[in-house]
């Protein structure tokens, strides 16, 4: 093989993983926001809510196993405050 197959494979190779990792952001953050949306309902002061508690959790890296139960807390939180 010489240099240029080379190169096209680590090229096409790395592009891939890229891909992937992306890939698998984005349907991290799609489940995210519909958890969130499945917790409020239609209650849009609570989506709100629980879309500000969500950026809180990412700003304070809290591992995202945890996003379940700590979104959960939140929206018991807000009927509570209500």
């Amino acid at each position: 093989m010489d240099a240029l197959s080379i190169f096209i494979i680590v090229v096409s190779v790395v592009l891939a993983i890229a891909f992937k990792l992306f890939l698998f952001k984005r349907i991290q953050s799609w489940m995210d926001q519909d958890l969130i949306k499945g917790l409020s309902g239609d209650d849009k002061d609570k989506q709100e809510f629980l879309n500000q508690k969500y950026d809180e959790l990412v700003a304070n890296k809290v591992k995202r196993k945890h996003y379940h139960q700590q979104l959960t807390d939140f929206a018991d939180q807000f009927e509570q405050n209500r």
